[in-house]
């Protein structure tokens, strides 16, 4: 028993070293027989990166995504452009999606932002050759502005985008907004031959009632609701507002935007029919309609324009700057 202790105590030294390198070595020799090394390292490498610099934070169904800056980008890029717009256009929306993150990391005060990762995660899920492809053209228009800007007096600028105008974009000041000067009416007939640019959507009177009356709450007639709304519109042809006066000489008014995500319109801009029993909407565009124009970005790109002429066009008086970041796509 005595011997059988002394033997154990001499090769403790030696074969304990050797268990735990085994046991570290494991994950590796298991990943490198069934041929994960690759992914592994990859995984690794993005973690690294990630924590050299800025990065962000997505919100994904299994916990929390962290991604380095231009990777996430990439993505986003992919998410809010039409796959077969022109490069230039695409650099031009890049650089929006970037302004956008710096004007966060400015507000946040740090080099971590949190975002919504829903529309990332479906992504990853359902990613194929075609996907792959049009990522690798996301990432190279993502390098080939890497770190550019859109500022207005040394500031990051609202980057505000939507797909397509109802003929021109909105002026900012018009909506009060007196801070983005640069937000400005722009006239884009290209966005008049989209085949989004017309739509029709047809509400049943009741519905029209029902939903207007739980924002606008009691103290309202159905025939009220139904004829006494006053509409007013911007000098863009978007609506700005709608304003009722309750028994109390009260006015509520319920905004375009909120007005529109209600009854399910593609833009604010919208000529409206009411009939008997129903309204009828006839919509053009789609989007808020405030900066960059997509489709017409699109056009210009096509046109021969690159992408720093393309923002020009969609905001006066900016310039193009650097954000200073590490955490690229490798």
């Amino acid at each position: 028993m005595k011997k059988i202790e002394i033997v154990s105590s001499k090769t403790n030294k030696r074969d304990a070293g050797s268990f735990l390198l085994f046991v570290f070595l494991l994950p590796y020799v298991c990943a490198c027989l069934w041929g994960h090394v690759g992914e592994e390292a990859e995984a690794l490498q993005r973690g690294s990166e990630g924590h050299s610099g800025y990065v962000v934070e997505a919100l994904v169904e299994w916990g929390v995504w962290e991604l380095p800056v231009d990777e996430y980008l990439a993505y986003q890029l992919f998410l809010t452009m039409p796959t077969d717009y022109e490069m230039e256009a695409k650099k031009a929306q890049a650089v929006l999606l970037r302004t956008e993150l710096a004007s966060m990391y400015e507000e946040n005060g740090g080099e971590k932002i949190t975002v919504d990762g829903g529309g990332l995660a479906e992504l990853y899920r359902e990613r194929d050759q075609e996907k792959e492809e049009a990522l690798r053209v996301c990432k190279r228009a993502v390098q080939e502005t890497e770190g550019e800007i859109l500022t207005y007096i040394g500031k990051p600028i609202r980057a505000s985008y939507f797909k397509v105008s109802n003929g021109r974009t909105r002026s900012a000041k018009e909506a009060g907004e007196k801070n983005c000067p640069y937000l400005s009416t722009v006239i884009c007939e290209q966005d008049k031959s989209a085949q989004e640019f017309q739509s029709v959507v047809k509400v049943e009177r009741n519905v029209y009632i029902e939903m207007l009356s739980r924002i606008l709450g009691d103290g309202y007639e159905e025939e009220e609701i139904w004829e006494d709304g006053i509409f007013s519109f911007d000098s863009a042809g978007y609506m700005t507002n709608v304003s009722y006066k309750n028994g109390e000489g009260e006015t509520i008014r319920v905004d375009g935007e909120t007005f529109r995500h209600i009854f399910g319109l593609a833009s604010a801009s919208f000529e409206m029919n009411r009939e008997e029993e129903r309204v009828v909407f006839y919509v053009t565009g789609v989007g808020h309609g405030f900066g960059m124009s997509q489709y017409a970005a699109d056009c210009k790109a096509k046109e021969g324009m690159d992408y720093e002429k393309i923002l020009t066009a969609f905001f006066f008086q900016t310039e193009l700057a650097k954000f200073e970041y590490s955490g690229k796509i490798g």
